[in-house]
């Protein structure tokens, strides 16, 4: 793990991010001068090249710099002009890169989850502004008990992102896990899984009851030779040897067409599938 490597890499995501945020940010006014659909699914289609040019701009300077070493199954069959609905287990702020890395112009671009706190850092709110990336804000029993008018607010978030994503194909992303894995929060689940956590179901149920024409769901599974895995040693270059295999799984049509905050038996069969799939991955 090398330091000037670490800082280099810093820096060229720094200024990579701040000239492509600011064009984002331009380009995402101009979607709004008019509001119909063929302009907006217009100025859609131009901020996503913007942010695929952007991600084309990272992998360079990884490649350069960090040089890894990457193996990948499972990428043949995939379709840009496709809607897909993407999960991975979730182990540092690396995968993000690396996701992008792997299917940057090889299906439509990575529409992550994103924490509502995410959005005080400008370059993040601009970015996932424009690229209509949904910003989530989690609410706690506790905070629902005290004030039950909280309850749901965080579906309804989901689902008005998901619905600006009807005019082009996309792929939405969610960390099923929901956090980074660490041998603490392991242990704190008493998780079934040797080496990951408890898939949630939110997200992906909110995702698939918004947007009716998702069928395929990509299970992605990363893993790095290196016992450290914080976002300093990705940038220095110590993660740099990794295995992906990716799945492209079709969703059971009695998962399809279906309201994750008000039907159950939704909620506990999808619940059950994405476990099964978690055993599969584990």
């Amino acid at each position: 793990m090398n330091p000037l490597i670490g800082v280099a890499s810093f820096l060229c995501l720094t200024l990579n991010m701040i000239f492509w945020s600011s064009l984002l940010f331009l380009v995402g006014l101009v979607r709004l001068i008019i509001p119909s659909k063929g302009w907006k699914k217009l100025w859609t289609s131009v901020t996503i090249f913007v942010g695929e040019t952007c991600i084309s701009f990272n992998n360079a300077w990884i490649k350069i710099l960090l040089r890894p070493s990457i193996s990948i199954m499972g990428m043949e069959n995939l379709e840009k002009q496709h809607w897909y609905i993407a999960t991975s287990n979730h182990q540092s702020w690396g995968d993000i890169f690396i996701l992008q890395k792997i299917t940057n112009r090889k299906v439509p671009l990575l529409r992550f989850f994103m924490k509502d706190v995410l959005k005080w850092i400008p370059i993040v709110s601009i970015v996932g502004w424009a690229l209509d990336m949904p910003f989530l804000k989690r609410y706690s029993k506790e905070q629902i008990d005290k004030n039950p008018s909280l309850r749901g607010k965080d579906l309804e978030q989901m689902k008005k992102a998901f619905k600006r994503l009807e005019t082009n194909p996309g792929t939405v992303f969610s960390f099923a896990e929901g956090t980074r894995f660490t041998k603490q929060k392991h242990e704190d689940q008493n998780s079934p899984y040797k080496s990951l956590l408890k898939p949630k179901a939110g997200g992906i149920g909110v995702a698939l009851s918004t947007m009716p024409f998702i069928s395929t769901l990509l299970d992605i599974s990363i893993s790095y030779d290196s016992d450290s895995k914080s976002f300093w040693s990705f940038l220095c270059g110590g993660m740099s040897d990794i295995k992906i295999k990716v799945r492209s799984i079709d969703i059971p049509e009695d998962l399809l067409n279906k309201d994750y905050s008000k039907d159950q038996q939704f909620r506990n069969d999808l619940k059950d599938w994405l476990n099964l799939i978690w055993e599969e991955k584990d």
